[in-house]
């Protein structure tokens, strides 16, 4: 574990990496990759930021993501982060990540199916599509994490939906898992909502073990991580690193993004 300076209030960037850095695969990869092999600039300032503990690399890192636009594609325009300029969201600095590393979109990429199955005729709509991140913590009242995956995934009616077949309105319309990837990244978001979670995680009957929670508490961004099962937590708040006790979790009400990673066994 190493900490990282903040420049310009880049406390959001180091709570991202901090978390980006406990992924096995990850730590994996900078611990033996060729400087020649990376994949562009963003890597290498990655590699360069593992390799020296946090020492160097930052504003190599800073650099590579200004110079790299970020498409909005709702808005139909491009910008770039605020990186080493300014504060901004953590989680999507992550996200902006998986779009410029293939290897980080693969560890977490998982597929949703959303079926819709009209009221009159029962003819059933199936749409798939990818995600990088599970959202919950839409409502503001206090519930676990495996409550609110399960309110997400139920089936809702929907009467103002127009069947295309019987041109008659009304359907169930519910959103269905369809991939368990390797890493689940959750993103709660209403920042109100407390959201109870433990260390492991059991979703269609595949274990996860929560390894990273990047928190907020509406000025400044920090990170608990750990590098495996039964090893101690840390709080990684800049430079500063501090090891937890044996028996201390790290449960944040403040928390924004949790990351779970699956063991194979």
């Amino acid at each position: 574990m190493f900490g990282l300076q903040n420049f310009r209030g880049s406390c959001w960037v180091n709570a991202c990496l901090q978390s980006f850095f406990r992924i096995p695969d990850i730590a994996a990869r900078y611990s033996k990759l060729d400087p020649a092999h990376a994949i562009n600039s963003i890597d290498l300032a990655l590699l360069n930021i593992w390799t020296s503990k946090g020492r160097s690399g930052l504003q190599d890192f800073f650099a590579a993501v200004r110079s790299t636009q970020v498409a909005d594609s709702e808005k139909g325009k491009v910008f770039f982060l605020p990186i080493g300029q300014g504060i901004g969201d953590s989680h999507e600095l992550f996200t902006f990540l998986c779009d410029k590393l293939p290897f980080l979109d693969q560890l977490c990429r998982y597929k949703i199916a959303d079926i819709r199955i009209c009221s009159n005729c029962k003819d059933k709509d199936i749409k798939e599509d990818s995600y990088i991140e599970f959202d919950f913590g839409i409502n503001s009242r206090r519930i676990t994490l495996s409550q609110s995956i399960n309110e997400t995934v139920q089936p809702e009616t929907i009467d103002t939906f127009k069947c295309e077949k019987c041109n008659k309105e009304g359907c169930t319309r519910q959103r269905v898992l369809g991939s368990f990837p390797k890493t689940m990244v959750f993103h709660k978001l209403t920042p109100q909502a407390i959201i109870d979670y433990s260390s492991v995680l059991v979703m269609n009957g595949i274990e996860y073990t929560l390894l990273a929670v990047t928190c907020f508490n509406g000025g400044h961004w920090w990170a608990y991580g750990r590098e495996n099962v039964g090893t101690p937590w840390f709080t990684l708040n800049d430079t500063h690193v501090n090891q937890h006790g044996p028996k201390q979790f790290p449960f944040a009400p403040n928390m924004r993004t949790l990351i779970y990673y699956r063991f194979e066994k």
